[in-house]
């Protein structure tokens, strides 16, 4: 039997007009192979016989001149067939420019491809089913993630009867909207960051009645940032600051003042050392400049300044966490979270310029936290430098667990530029020990939603 292969990409559809052009060669092959069979049956007979022999031929000949005027007929059909083609093809195109790159698309018999939107994306499902793997591999009650890529359309799922939008404490997060505080008072000249908190919070302090210790007098504003002004840690092992025990805040309650907790955790003093050692306090007084030096309500400062140009409605400072705000008071969903995170990239300045952004979140001039390791903590942030100088990874993880009658949560956030960035919020807090195993695989959740090899 003969064969003819029709070779074409991978992948690729058979259009109708090459459908007929491969049609006209096997009708061709064929008619021919007759004709050459016939000519031999003919050929065989008597020589002598000429008569009988030239009749054949005749009839080979009429056969051969039929197949031709049928393939005239097909490549006629096949032109027409190849403009429609073409013409539904570029409408097609453009719908599908329209629709998106990389749509779903039928592939019909006739005509161009036609995208398809499915009911449910292939990146969300994905998305869904990792938080249910979570929330079963972890043991955990809720959970909630959201992330956004520089290419594609942002992905968010919660566990079942939880609003993806919810508010939710962001603990430690609350350290980066504070730096942001900061650095835009650095950027717009009010502050120096080499400047100490003698001068700074002087008549602040003696406004709330709590003279400042003289320890503290001596620390820059860049030393607070980096943590490494020698003040009362958050060390698990901290029996009144620690992250676990928190019996400073239960002290006073969360709406007092922020001298209050000085007192209450004894941590209003510095032991002068530069190493970095990660303090809640370091930002509480951080809190305590941006109202010194703005004249305005910390709470009033973030929302005028940070929130409101970044159209962020969805973030709160309840009064009961006021004590908390510079370090681990603010609450708000993983989207808005994820909008303030979106200052950090140096690609894209918004309330931060460029050149801010340099001085200060890519600064490493306070060394790494760890001399093993190439980690910084910057702008409320720990940093990742990567291969060029736009190009870096930066992250935080928190836990609200402070008055022991809530519901408790750990909160992480992620983003890599270029790349993408995630929130992820769980309650209640996991064992420490899964910490980095939950941050890995929702890494890998992201990857296979974004269809990352």
């Amino acid at each position: 039997m003969y064969v003819v292969r029709h070779r074409r990409a991978a992948g690729a559809r058979l259009t109708t007009h090459e459908a007929l052009r491969c049609m006209s060669r096997d009708v061709l092959c064929g008619v021919s192979r007759i004709g050459a069979r016939l000519t031999r049956v003919a050929d065989v007979g008597d020589t002598t016989d000429v008569k009988p022999r030239q009749s054949f031929r005749g009839l080979v000949a009429a056969a051969l001149i039929g197949a031709a005027t049928l393939l005239t007929a097909v490549n006629a059909l096949a032109q027409n067939n190849s403009a429609a083609a073409t013409t539904a093809s570029s409408a097609n195109s453009a719908n599908s420019a329209s629709s998106g790159a990389g749509a779903v698309v039928a592939l019909p018999s006739t005509g161009g491809s036609v995208p398809i939107t499915p009911a449910v994306p292939i990146g969300q499902s994905t998305i869904t089913q990792g938080v249910a793997q979570l929330k079963e591999r972890y043991n955990l009650s809720h959970v909630w993630l959201r992330s956004e890529t520089d290419g594609g359309a942002p992905l968010e799922a919660a566990t079942p009867g939880d609003d993806a939008s919810r508010m939710l404490p962001v603990a430690s997060l609350s350290k980066s909207v504070t730096a942001i505080g900061i650095a835009l008072l650095v950027q717009q000249g009010k502050l120096s960051l080499d400047a100490k908190l003698g001068e700074l919070l002087d008549a602040y302090s003696k406004e709330h009645g709590k003279p400042l210790d003289p320890s503290l007098r001596d620390l820059s504003v860049r030393r607070l940032l980096a943590h490494r002004a020698g003040l009362a840690t958050n060390g698990y092992n901290d029996p009144v600051n620690g992250l676990y025990s928190g019996l400073a805040i239960r002290r006073v309650g969360g709406s007092s003042d922020f001298f209050n907790y000085l007192d209450a955790g004894d941590a209003g003093h510095s032991t002068g050392k530069t190493d970095f050692v990660y303090s809640n306090v370091s930002y509480l007084l951080l809190g305590m400049v941006i109202e010194a030096v703005s004249g305005t309500d910390y709470k009033d400062f973030c929302e005028k300044n940070i929130f409101g140009p970044l159209g962020i409605a969805d973030a709160t400072l309840p009064e009961s966490w006021r004590l908390l705000a510079p370090f681990a008071g603010w609450q708000m969903s993983t989207s808005a979270l994820l909008k303030v995170w979106r200052v950090f990239d140096i690609r894209r300045p918004s309330l931060l310029t460029e050149k801010t952004l340099r001085a200060m979140l890519l600064d490493k001039q306070a060394g790494p936290i760890n001399p093993d390791r190439d980690i910084f903590y910057t702008l409320g942030v720990f940093l990742v430098p990567g291969s060029g100088d736009r190009s870096y990874r930066i992250s935080h993880d928190g836990i609200a667990d402070f008055f022991r009658t809530q519901s408790t949560y750990y909160t992480v956030v992620e983003k890599t530029v270029p790349g993408d960035s995630w929130a992820l919020v769980v309650s209640p807090i996991p064992p420490r020990g899964q910490f980095g195993a939950i941050q890995r695989d929702v890494r890998k959740i992201i990857r296979q939603a974004r269809l990352v090899p």
